[in-house]
């Protein structure tokens, strides 16, 4: 069944990526009101459902600060380090808190995965704010991915991370000598927020064994190809699979940039934060950055995946995406959030996930 899976979903690459570069813009009447609430998390308090486990350097700026976690382990999710990098907002700020994936510290890696499968068979819709901003170095990076994965299958640790945003597999600069970071168990559908642009590229062999590949081709590039886009990876399991689905680029082709479609910028602006600045001052000056998320999975048959962005410009929810989701749809889905740094920083943040059931 997986690796049905996984031709189909190359199969489709790169014609998904095509006709959605031509679907932004919301459609009057393409949104229903979805069904009962499965998952709601604000990620605001000094704790969180306890469902979700932290990885890496995620932490609740709403909790006291203190020791960073273990690089590479799971932690429940607690307080944030005592040395932040980067304009973060401040600590112990229940109630006005954020879920932080990273500072801007270089090489930080950090998730949230929820291990409690959730039913799919009425369709799925993700709503989530999440803030890309604060970088130190003269661009930012990586992105931030929200992922979904197989409800049969254990979610404890994320995929690679880098150009792969947790989810996706990842061979190192792509060196043929190096070793595989696997991508994420039993992953079904990665949606990447991808202010670098490395999550639409086929460099460092993701989406290995597909038979469609990404229009930027399999060399590592530099500069990464596809800043300010969104991009879908789909199912796999360990090194094979997490083919690209669809993109937010105009460009198809092998040749040429591939500039994004989006109709707004993923990144935020804001360089600083004022020392000392309460709760509320630092909510005031990242709401404009914040950038409101909204992914849908239908019910089969013949399954739709949408994501729509809320760009803080006074016209709402625009669709940026709409493409077939991979099929079989698992009958229980589990889902988590990834970010990183690297040579390049930026600060990632979460707030406000609701799940519920119902279609697009």
């Amino acid at each position: 069944m997986r690796n049905r899976a996984l031709r189909a979903a190359a199969a489709i690459a790169v014609a998904a990526a095509t006709t959605a570069a031509a679907s932004t813009g919301h459609r009057p009447g393409q949104h229903r009101e979805p069904g009962p609430l499965l998952v709601g998390e604000p990620f605001t308090g000094a704790s969180a459902d306890s469902r979700f486990v932290g990885y890496g350097s995620a932490c609740l700026t709403g909790a006291p600060r203190g020791a960073p976690p273990a690089e590479a382990t799971s932690h429940p999710l607690g307080g944030c380090r005592r040395d932040p990098a980067g304009p973060v907002p401040p600590g112990d700020a229940a109630m006005r808190g954020y879920l932080q994936l990273t500072d801007a510290h270089v090489e930080e890696t950090g998730a949230v995965l929820f291990d409690s499968p959730i039913p799919a068979g009425e369709g799925l819709e993700a709503t989530f704010e999440q803030w890309q901003y604060g970088n130190t170095t003269p661009a930012p990076a990586d992105g931030i991915s929200f992922f979904l994965t197989d409800g049969a299958e254990r979610l404890t640790t994320p995929g690679a991370f880098g150009g792969s945003l947790g989810y996706a597999q990842k061979l190192p600069d792509g060196s043929t000598d190096g070793q595989f970071v696997p991508g994420i168990s039993g992953g079904y559908l990665g949606i990447g927020l991808d202010v670098l642009g490395d999550y639409f590229g086929d460099g460092e062999r993701r989406g290995n064994g597909c038979e469609r590949r990404s229009p930027a081709g399999t060399v590592f590039r530099r500069p990464a190809p596809g800043p300010n886009v969104v991009s879908a990876r789909g199912p796999g399991n360990g090194n094979d699979g997490y083919c690209l689905l669809a993109a937010t680029t105009g460009n198809a082709t092998a040749r040429g940039l591939w500039p994004s479609t989006l109709p707004g910028r993923l990144h935020g602006d804001l360089k600083t934060m004022p020392s000392g600045a309460t709760p509320e001052r630092a909510e005031e000056l990242l709401e404009p950055m914040k950038r409101t998320v909204r992914v849908t999975v239908s019910s089969p048959p013949e399954p739709m995946a949408t994501v729509g962005i809320d760009f803080q410009d006074g016209r709402g929810f625009r669709q940026v995406l709409r493409f077939h989701a991979p099929e079989p749809v698992p009958d229980t889905l589990k889902l988590g959030f990834a970010a990183s740094t690297g040579p390049l920083t930026d600060v990632q943040l979460i707030r406000h996930l609701t799940v519920r059931a119902g279609d697009s």
